[in-house]
């Protein structure tokens, strides 16, 4: 997912230029990955807790696979063609991530768990660093931007072939006494898990955005190079590896709680900084900042939320996943929207926004969270 989320900001003026549209107008073909994306976790939420973590792990890289290739070979100039191979690719994703989630859930526990997540994210990240980084040599090669996407695929053909030599931990859908996939939804709906949701999906909303418009941000504001803008979405990421090994140390060290608020008010501060930097260099050391700091969050968050219930069912996880797809979703196409309104600053300024609230949602939860806990002391 990472490796298809992360190019956008770099081959976004190549899809509008394919597609015959304005960057502003082409990025809610987007909105129909993350869409996908939505809907491949969305559909998880019931799946993982009816049958067994092969069978659907298997079926869906198949189906994911067959999808990239389409891609790859017919290269669609047109929007809808290229919406609906986009949709196929993030149902895929977002079934494959919420199955990892389970996956380390019914593994790890507690401070272990939070780790297990931050380092799944390094991957992420790595991700990240690589594929904008080809998908910005392909572009300047002159190439389709295609291929970029095409190496994505190679990657998941490797995991597909995996999937038939591992052994996957038992889930409630191994319990044959296990409730209805929709009562155990419902059990999960709780004040404090809501805020939790609520906060991962205002936060892939901030960084959506940020990841998206800061290359467009930088040509606009101070006239720099594709290149050179491009710098900002390699070094957040570049620096996010290194950012989520250091927090996966710490959170074995630091309580977890603590940590999460730590960062997000961190996150608001440096995405501040953001909105007032007044040169490109600023901005762009600012960005190594920002993606060593605040990388950590998402996975922390959700190892938090998934404490929040004496057990941690598959649901719950694929719950918050899923909030956090819903913020994916509607980023391109709200930020886009917020763009043409009222220019492309506000996109740097709806990250400030995004991640400020992020900071006070978490707050909120871990408050409630506390005074329950004094309330049965």
């Amino acid at each position: 997912m990472s490796g298809l989320l992360t190019q956008i900001g770099i081959i976004l003026n190549a899809v509008s230029s394919s597609l015959n549209a304005t960057p502003a107008a082409t990025v809610s073909v987007f909105s129909w990955l993350t869409g996908g994306a939505l809907c491949g976790t969305f559909a998880s939420l019931f799946l993982y807790a009816r049958h067994s973590l092969k069978q659907v792990l298997i079926a869906n890289y198949t189906l994911f696979l067959l999808i990239m290739l389409v891609l790859v070979v017919v290269a669609p100039t047109s929007y809808w063609p290229l919406a609906v191979l986009l949709w196929g690719l993030g149902v895929g994703c977002g079934c494959g991530l919420a199955g990892g989630a389970v996956i380390l859930s019914k593994i790890y526990h507690e401070a272990k768990r939070a780790s297990a997540f931050l380092a799944t994210d390094c991957a992420f990240s790595a991700a990240g660093f690589i594929f904008p980084s080809l998908a910005a040599a392909i572009i300047a090669v002159q190439l389709d931007w295609v291929y970029s996407y095409g190496a994505v695929g190679a990657l998941a053909l490797a995991l597909w072939a995996m999937l038939f030599f591992v052994r996957f931990p038992a889930t409630e859908a191994d319990d044959t006494n296990a409730a209805s996939a929709f009562s155990q939804f419902k059990s999960v709906l709780t004040p404090r898990v809501c805020l939790i949701a609520l906060g991962v999906c205002a936060y892939l909303i901030a960084q959506t955005t940020f990841l998206t418009w800061s290359p467009n941000y930088l040509q606009h504001a101070f006239g720099v190079s594709e290149k050179v803008s491009a710098q900002a979405v390699g070094n957040y990421w570049g620096m996010s590896i290194f950012g989520l090994i250091t927090a996966a140390i710490f959170v074995n060290k630091v309580p977890q709680r603590m940590l999460l608020m730590m960062v997000s008010v961190l996150a608001s501060l440096i995405t501040l900084t953001f909105v007032l930097a007044s040169s490109v260099e600023w901005f762009l050391f600012t960005s190594y900042l920002f993606g060593f700091i605040t990388t950590c969050i998402y996975k922390i968050a959700i190892s938090v939320g998934s404490q929040q219930l004496v057990s941690a069912p598959a649901v719950l996880v694929t719950f918050l996943l899923f909030s956090g797809n819903v913020g994916s979703t509607i980023a391109p196409m709200l930020s886009g929207w917020v763009v043409q309104l009222f220019g492309i600053q506000s996109a740097i300024i709806m990250t400030w926004v995004g991640y400020t609230f992020v900071a006070l949602v978490f707050g909120l939860c871990l408050l409630l969270e506390k005074r329950e806990l004094r309330a049965h002391a």
